[in-house]
C-alpha cells in the first residue's frame, strides 16, 4: 500500500508561500466547535480557520482525498480515498502520522459521518437488485465493517446522540436539476436501537444533504419546487421547516453541520460557505489562502507506444498515419533500410491543442486529409511534407497544411476518390458532400439527419453509403459522384450497414443483420451477368486477370530485395485505369448473397485488391480476431490467434498484408497466408497542455451534446449559454474528478436521463475475492461470523460446507482479529484458492476455497433474491401463479425469461412479471411479442388427450408463448426500456401492473469518446406513448395499482408488499373455472 504525507495540523509550514484563494474547494466540514473546516482542493484535505486566513494541507497523495467527517474530538477526520484504486475509507491523526486504511472491499466506499468511535460509509457492494447501496459501520481502529441498518440509504448522518441515522433515500443522480417523480430523493429518519424508520419528506422533488443540527433538527437541501436548491431546517418535534439560504443561480451542494449543530457549511458554485443553523446570521462565503503552487506540471511529456484511435497505411505500404491523443503522427514499417535494430522513425505531422481525427491518405501517398475542431468545428485540413516531394512523411523535416473547408457546421470523414481528382465527406450530422480534392465546388449528394458510412466505387464514379430512415431500419444506397437519385440496394427490413465495393468494381458488400439474428457479410452482384457466374467461371475470371498485370512494376524490387526475408513495402507505380463499375439496379436487391455463415456477429471487413478474398472481424472462437474468407464464403481461415480486437481493416495494394487497429490502439499486421506480418511500433512524442486538454475535452462533450441530443429545445434550456456559464468553472478545477463533476453539473441542467460524462480508465484497483458468505465481525473479536451461506457459490459447496454460525478465524494463514479487516485478506484473490481457518460446532477445521468476482458475488445475491420472490408468489397464490423477475432488458434475460416460462411458470394460471429495479436495454418488443401470442388453431396428435388444446409452439413459433393472464411490476427503479415494457404492458391492455410510477428515463443514448478518453452519452431519441403525445422522459408509467415499498423490505428476503398486493390483484383476475383460461 501507498503510504501519503500526513502533515501536522499544528504545524507551521513557513516557506510555502500562502498567495492563493482555492477555486472550487470541495466537501466542507466544520469542526466540532465550529471554529475551523475541513474540505478537499487539490484532491487533498485542508483544514483551515472559519474566520479565513491560512488552510493547513492534512493529506498530500497522488490520489483525491473527499468527504471528510470529523472526530467529536476534533484531532481526527476520516474521510474516501481513491489512493489504492478504489474509493475507501481513510483515518488521519491531525497530530501526524500516515493515514490509516480502514476499508478494503473493492466497490467504492464513501464516508458519511461518525457514530461512536466508529466510521458510517454508505457502498454499493451488498445487492445486485437495488441501485441505492447499504449503510456500514467500521471501527475506526481497524477491524471489520458490519451493517449499520437494514436500510438501503444514498446518505446517513448519525445524530450526534448516537441514537439515530438521518438517511436520504431515493434513485435519481446527485448532479441532476429539477427532477420531479417517483425516484426523487427524501429524507427518513432510522433509531438504531429498535429498528423504527420514519418518513420525514414527501414532496415531488428532491431532498438531500441532510445533516443534524443538534439532536432535534436536521438542515438539509432543497429547490421546494422552484429554480435553485437550498439550506433548509426542519424541526423533527414540530416539523417545522425554516429556510437557511437564499442564493440563486447555483445550487447549495455537500452541506455538512458542527457537531454541536450550530454551523453548517457548504459548496456553492466556487466556493464554501457558512451559515447558522438557526438562522440567526446571513450566509458567509469563506476566503482561505493557500499555496499557490500546483501539484501537477502544467505540460506533460510522454512516448506513446500504443492508444491510437485510429491506424490508416499508405497506399504503398511503407508508412502507417496513426491518431494519438488528438495529434497526427506517421510511423515508417521496418524495411531494409529501417532495420529491426532501429527503431522506424516515427513523425509528428500536427501539434495542436484542438483535436485532429479521421485521416486518410490520398490515393497517390503524399497527402494526408484529416478534420480538425481547432476552430470550434471540425474543418477539414490537408498536410504533406514541406521540404520532400517523394511522400516519405517520416522522413520529412516539417510539414505543409492546406485548409478544405471554413464552413459553420462540422466537416468530417473525409475520403479521397481512387483517382484523386475528388473528395467525398460528411458535412453536419449526415450530409453526403462531393467537391473537387483542393475542398472547392462542393456538391450535396445526399441530406441526413443521422450518422452515414460510405464508400467510393474503383472508377471514382460513384459512391455508397448507409444510413438509417426514422424508423431506424439501416439500407445501403449507391448514389453517382457528380450527382442524382440515391437507389436503395439493400431493401431489407433490418441493419444493413458499412458498404465496401471489391475492387473489381463487380460486387458490393456490406454487413447485414439477414440470418438467425446474426450480421453477418453479404454482396450484391451489381451486374445479372456476373450473378448468374458459377463459381469455376469466376475462378477463370479471377486467372484471366491475374495474368492481364503487368510481370513487374515499375521500380520493382529486384532479386535481392526478393531474397531478404522481410517484407518490403510496395515502391509506386503506373497503375491502369480502372474499368468503369457497371450497375445493373433494376433486381439488385435480388442478387445479395450471404458470403459469410459463421456463429457470431461479423464487423469491419476489407476486399483484397484481386477481389477474391475478404477479410472481417468477427468473435468466432471466444476472442475478437480476424478472419478470411473467399468471395463465394469458401475457405473460412483465422488470420489472427491473439484475441487483439481488430478493427479498421485494410489491404496493402499488393493484397499480401492486412493492417488493423488492434484493441490496445497499436498497428497490427497480417499476412494473408495466416503468418504474422513485421510490426509496426510506433514511439509519438505526446506533449500535453493539461488546461488546453481539459478545454478541449469540455468543448467536445457539449458540442456532441449540441449535435445529438434528443430535445433540439434542450429541455428548455439555454444550452450555448450553459456552456458559457460552465466553462469557466471547470477550467478552474484543479483536480481531475472536480473538473469531472463540474462538467456533469453542466449535463445535470438539462434534468435528462441517459447522461453523463466520465475520464478515462484509470489505475488498476484491488480485486477483492467473493467467497460466497455474509460475514459480520463476532462480538469477541476472534474472526468474523458467517450470518448467511449464498447458493451456488464457492462455500456452498459440499466439499466446502461452510454454515451460518461458523466462524472464520484466518484467511491464507492470516488469523482475523479485532483490528484486522476480513477484506483486506481477501484482495487480489479472484480466481485463487483461498484457504480458510473455520471454528463450527465440531470444532476447527481448514477448507479451501476458489473466490470468484465481486459481480459473480452480486449475481448468487440476486439469485436468492428472486428464489425468494418465487417463493412468496407461490405460497401466497396456492400454486396458481408463476412468477419471473427479468433483470434487464438484454438478451441473457430475455433467454432466462423464455426458460422460465416453462421451469417457473409451465402450468400455471397466471404469470407475474417483475421489472422492478431493472435497468433497461432492448427487449421490450420480444416480450411483448411472447405475452401477445393469438391462438389461431389446435393441434392434436394421433393417439393424443383430446380434451387438451395445444399448439406446436417450439416447432412453429419463432419466440414462446404465453396467452394466460399477466401482471406486470414496477417501481421507481425501473428505467428505461423497462419502462417501455411498462408502457407498453399498459397501453396495450396486456394486465394489470402494480407497483410504483417509473423513473421517468426514457431515451435512446448513445455515446462519444473524446480527445482525452474521456466519454460522453448521448441520448438522441425520444418515446412517446403511441395515441398520445406523452414523452416517456419525465413522465414514469403511473401503475393501474400503485403501491410503495416499505424500507425494511430492502433486506428482507421473505417480505415484499408491492408482489403480496400484485398476487392479490391477479388472483381477481383468473377465472373461477380453470378450463377457461386460455391455452
Amino acid at each position: 500500500m501507498r503510504k501519503s504525507l500526513l502533515v501536522p495540523f499544528l504545524s507551521l509550514c513557513a516557506a510555502t508561500a500562502l498567495a492563493a484563494v482555492p477555486t472550487m474547494p470541495r466537501y466542507p466540514a466544520p469542526s466540532p466547535d465550529g471554529g475551523r473546516i475541513a474540505f478537499s482542493w487539490q484532491g487533498d484535505l485542508w483544514v483551515a480557520p472559519v474566520a479565513g486566513g491560512a488552510a493547513q494541507r492534512i493529506t498530500a497523495n497522488p490520489g483525491y482525498d473527499f468527504r471528510p467527517v470529523w472526530f467529536p474530538d476534533g484531532t481526527r477526520l476520516a474521510f474516501s480515498s481513491d489512493r489504492d484504486g478504489s474509493d475507501d475509507v481513510f483515518v488521519a491523526d491531525l497530530g501526524g502520522g500516515a493515514p490509516r486504511r480502514l476499508t478494503f472491499h473493492e466497490a467504492p466506499d464513501a464516508a458519511q459521518g461518525v457514530l461512536g468511535d466508529d466510521v458510517v460509509f454508505t457502498s454499493r457492494r451488498h445487492e445486485a437488485w437495488s441501485r441505492m447501496p447499504a449503510v456500514y459501520r467500521v471501527p475506526a481502529g481497524g477491524g471489520t465493517e458490519r451493517l449499520a441498518c437494514r436500510i438501503l440509504a444514498l446518505e446517513a448522518a448519525p445524530s450526534p446522540d448516537g441514537r439515530y441515522l438521518a438517511l436520504v433515500r431515493g434513485g435519481t443522480p446527485a448532479d441532476r436539476r429539477h427532477y420531479r417523480g417517483a425516484a426523487n430523493r427524501e429524507l427518513w429518519l432510522y433509531e438504531i436501537a429498535t429498528g423504527r424508520i420514519e418518513r420525514l419528506t414527501s414532496t415531488p422533488w428532491d431532498e438531500d444533504g441532510v445533516a443534524w443540527a443538534g439532536d432535534g433538527a436536521l438542515v438539509y437541501r432543497s429547490d421546494n419546487g422552484g429554480e435553485d436548491r437550498n439550506l433548509f431546517r426542519l424541526d423533527l418535534a414540530t416539523r417545522k421547516v425554516v429556510q437557511l439560504t437564499h442564493h440563486e443561480g447555483a445550487d447549495v451542494r455537500a452541506p455538512r453541520t458542527s457537531a454541536d449543530g450550530r454551523l453548517a457549511a457548504y459548496e456553492l458554485w466556487d466556493a464554501v460557505w457558512t451559515v447558522a443553523t438557526d438562522g440567526s446570521a446571513a450566509p458567509r462565503r469563506l476566503a482561505f489562502e493557500v499555496p499557490a503552487d500546483a501539484l501537477e506540471p502544467a505540460v506533460s511529456r510522454a512516448d506513446v507506444h500504443d492508444g491510437a484511435e485510429q491506424v490508416a497505411a499508405s497506399p504503398d505500404g511503407s508508412q502507417v498515419a496513426l491518431v494519438v491523443r488528438g495529434d497526427i503522427f506517421v510511423v515508417a514499417r521496418r524495411t531494409k533500410e529501417l532495420t529491426s535494430v532501429t527503431a522506424p522513425p516515427t513523425a509528428r505531422v500536427t501539434e495542436t491543442t484542438a483535436r485532429e481525427r479521421d485521416v486518410a491518405w490520398s490515393p497517390d501517398g503524399k497527402e494526408l486529409v484529416y478534420a480538425s475542431d481547432r476552430d470550434g468545428q471540425l474543418d477539414l485540413f490537408t498536410a504533406r511534407p514541406a521540404d520532400r516531394d517523394d511522400g516519405k512523411f517520416y522522413r520529412a523535416a516539417g510539414f505543409t497544411e492546406r485548409r478544405l473547408t471554413a464552413s459553420p457546421e462540422d466537416e468530417q470523414q473525409p475520403a479521397f476518390s481512387p483517382d484523386g481528382r475528388s473528395l467525398a465527406y460528411v458535412r453536419g450530422k449526415g450530409d453526403l458532400v462531393v467537391a473537387k480534392a483542393d475542398g472547392s465546388d462542393p456538391l450535396v449528394l445526399f441530406r441526413h439527419w443521422g450518422r452515414i458510412e460510405f464508400s467510393w466505387s474503383p472508377d471514382s464514379r460513384w459512391i455508397a453509403f448507409s444510413r438509417e430512415d426514422q424508423a431506424f431500419n439501416e439500407e445501403v444506397w449507391i448514389v453517382p459522384a457528380a450527382g442524382g437519385d440515391a437507389v436503395d440496394v439493400s431493401q431489407h427490413p433490418g441493419q444493413d450497414t458499412r458498404p465496401v465495393w471489391s475492387p473489381d468494381g463487380r460486387r458490393l458488400y456490406w454487413l447485414s443483420k439477414r440470418h438467425a439474428n446474426r450480421v453477418g457479410l453479404w454482396a450484391a452482384y451489381l451486374t445479372r451477368g456476373d450473378d448468374e457466374r458459377t463459381r469455376e467461371e469466376w475462378l477463370e475470371l479471377f486467372e484471366d486477370e491475374a495474368t492481364k498485370k503487368p510481370a513487374a512494376r515499375a521500380g520493382a524490387v529486384g532479386a535481392e530485395a526478393r531474397a531478404d526475408r522481410r517484407e518490403t513495402p510496395e515502391t509506386p507505380g503506373a497503375k491502369p485505369a480502372p474499368q468503369p463499375v457497371a450497375i445493373e439496379f433494376d433486381g439488385i436487391a435480388e442478387r445479395v448473397r450471404p458470403v459469410t455463415e459463421v456463429p457470431g456477429d461479423v464487423g469491419e471487413s476489407a476486399v483484397a485488391p484481386d477481389g477474391k478474398t475478404v477479410a472481417f472481424v468477427a468473435a468466432l472462437e471466444g476472442e475478437s480476431d480476424l478472419y478470411k474468407v473467399r468471395w463465394d464464403g469458401k475457405e473460412l481461415a483465422r488470420l489472427t490467434t491473439s484475441g487483439a480486437g481488430p478493427s479498421q481493416v485494410e489491404f496493402s495494394r499488393d493484397g499480401k498484408t492486412v493492417f488493423y487497429r488492434t484493441a490496445k490502439g497499436t498497428v497490427g499486421a497480417v499476412q494473408l497466408e495466416g503468418k504474422s506480418g513485421d510490426p509496426v511500433p510506433f514511439s509519438a512524442r505526446v506533449v500535453t497542455d493539461r488546461a488546453a486538454m481539459r478545454a478541449q475535452v469540455f468543448d467536445e462533450a457539449w458540442r456532441e451534446l449540441d449535435r445529438w441530443f434528443a430535445d433540439p429545445h434542450f429541455h428548455g434550456h439555454d444550452w450555448a449559454a450553459l456552456h458559457d456559464r460552465y466553462r469557466p468553472l471547470a477550467l478552474a478545477a484543479v483536480a481531475r474528478r472536480d473538473f469531472d463533476d463540474a462538467v456533469n453539473m453542466m449535463l445535470g441542467e438539462l434534468n435528462a436521463s441517459h447522461m453523463g460524462f466520465r475520464p478515462p480508465a484509470g489505475v488498476h484497483r484491488a480485486r477483492t475475492g467473493e467467497l460466497g458468505v455474509e460475514v459480520e465481525p463476532a462480538g469477541d473479536g476472534n474472526g468474523v461470523l458467517i450470518t448467511e451461506v449464498l447458493a451456488d457459490t464457492p462455500a456452498a459447496r459440499v466439499d466446502v460446507d461452510l454454515k451460518p454460525g461458523e466462524r472464520i478465524t484466518a484467511v491464507n494463514g492470516a488469523a482475523i482479529g479485532p483490528r484486522v479487516n476480513f477484506f483486506a485478506e481477501l484482495a487480489e484473490t479472484q480466481g485463487q484458492r483461498v484457504r480458510l481457518r473455520v471454528a463450527g460446532e465440531s470444532g476447527a477445521r481448514d477448507v479451501t476455497v476458489t473466490a470468484v468476482g465481486l459481480d459473480e458475488g452480486k449475481q448468487a445475491r440476486y439469485r436468492t433474491w428472486v428464489k425468494q420472490r418465487r417463493a412468496i408468489a407461490e405460497r401466497l397464490s396456492g400454486g396458481k401463479l408463476g412468477y419471473i423477475h427479468i433483470q434487464g432488458m438484454n438478451e441473457p434475460s430475455l433467454e432466462e425469461f423464455e426458460r422460465d416460462l416453462y421451469a417457473a411458470a409451465n402450468g400455471k394460471q397466471g404469470l407475474l412479471i417483475d421489472v422492478r429495479n431493472n435497468g433497461g436495454g432492448w427487449t421490450t418488443d420480444y416480450l411483448m411479442a411472447i405475452l401477445s401470442v393469438r391462438r389461431h388453431a389446435w393441434t392434436l396428435p394421433r393417439d393424443g388427450d383430446p380434451t387438451v388444446k395445444a399448439y406446436p409452439t417450439a416447432e412453429r413459433l419463432p419466440l414462446p408463448a404465453w396467452t394466460r393472464p399477466a401482471a406486470a411490476l414496477c417501481d421507481e427503479a425501473s428505467y428505461s426500456n423497462a419502462e417501455i415494457f411498462s408502457w407498453a404492458f399498459k397501453t396495450l391492455g396486456r394486465g394489470p401492473v402494480v407497483g410504483m410510477q417509473t423513473f421517468g428515463a426514457v431515451m435512446s443514448t448513445g455515446g462519444a469518446r473524446l480527445a482525452d478518453g474521456s466519454f460522453v452519452r448521448l441520448p438522441m431519441r425520444a418515446w412517446f406513448v403511441a395515441g398520445s403525445n406523452i414523452d416517456e422522459e419525465n413522465h414514469g408509467c403511473v401503475p393501474d395499482v400503485v403501491v410503495e415499498r416499505p424500507p425494511a423490505d430492502d433486506l428482507a428476503g421473505a417480505k415484499d408488499a408491492q408482489l403480496s398486493r400484485a398476487v392479490e390483484v391477479l388472483l381477481a383476475q383468473l377465472p373461477k373455472d380453470p378450463s377457461q383460461l386460455p391455452w
